[in-house]
């Protein structure tokens, strides 16, 4: 696993840096299985609707410790309060969206426009948007490429974009090595050789499959639609399965 932390801010005093990642996009996109494939490397096809879970690591880089927190969201609209903190106490967002469902990538734009409203230093902070799902195949894509681009452009986030599947793991930590991209951390610097090495193989079959989409995508198509149904809870806090492992590689 990649080691990573934000140096946006602190949650903590300044004897211990505590660091947030919040992934947040509409329901059953998949935010779940992309933090436990990143922390645990597993994944289920089972679902559990998610209220609020928050994931904590403990990392050790250069002898500085740091603890980040993985906010795992609800992707119900129906409680503002919650995601507006959600948002305010963020130091990097995770926008995630399923390949095969248009208005989940509607409800990702719809976030980033939350956070720039409510965050007035949005630009400064890191942020990557993630298709999930890309196992599924170009037959169940819904979510026209092209409409995607287009967004990345206005927004300036072109290079803050990836493909994933969280079933295969493909390209998982390649949306956590976005997020270093946009930190400003001169220890992390030392390692962008070898992120560059290890990514270079699956870029290009990534722009090869992309480019076949386009293509496809001159056919109108039906969208799919879904729906989220969240419970309120409590929060839940849990530990990674090694909480005192201080990985510094890539797996």
């Amino acid at each position: 696993m990649f080691l990573f932390f934000i140096q946006t801010g602190s949650l903590m005093g300044d004897d211990e840096q505590r660091h947030r990642v919040v992934f947040m996009g509409a329901g059953r996109v998949g935010k779940t299985s992309i933090i436990r494939r990143f922390l645990q490397n597993s994944f289920s096809n089972a679902y559990r609707e998610t209220i609020e879970d928050l994931h904590c690591k403990d990392y050790n880089i250069q002898g500085t410790s740091v603890k980040v927190d993985f906010l795992d969201t609800s992707g119900d609209l129906a409680f503002p309060a919650m995601r507006r903190l959600s948002i305010s106490t963020a130091h990097a967002f995770v926008l995630v969206y399923s390949v095969d469902d248009d208005r989940s990538f509607d409800t990702a734009r719809s976030i980033r426009q939350q956070i720039k409203e409510q965050r007035s230093n949005y630009e400064a902070l890191p942020c990557v948007v993630v298709a999930n799902k890309i196992d599924l195949g170009p037959n169940r894509q819904k979510v026209s490429t092209a409409h995607v681009d287009s967004w990345l452009n206005e927004e300036g986030m072109t290079n803050s974009f990836v493909d994933v599947s969280a079933k295969t793991g493909t390209n998982i930590q390649q949306i956590f090595h976005k997020l270093l991209e946009q930190a400003d951390i001169p220890e992390v610097k030392k390692l962008e050789p070898i992120l560059r090495r290890r990514l270079s193989a699956n870029s290009a079959s990534l722009a090869s499959m992309r480019e076949r989409l386009r293509v496809q995508e001159s056919s109108p198509k039906g969208f799919q639609r879904s729906r989220s149904l969240i419970r309120r809870s409590k929060p839940k806090v849990k530990e990674s399965r090694d909480p005192t492992s201080s990985d510094c590689v890539i797996s």
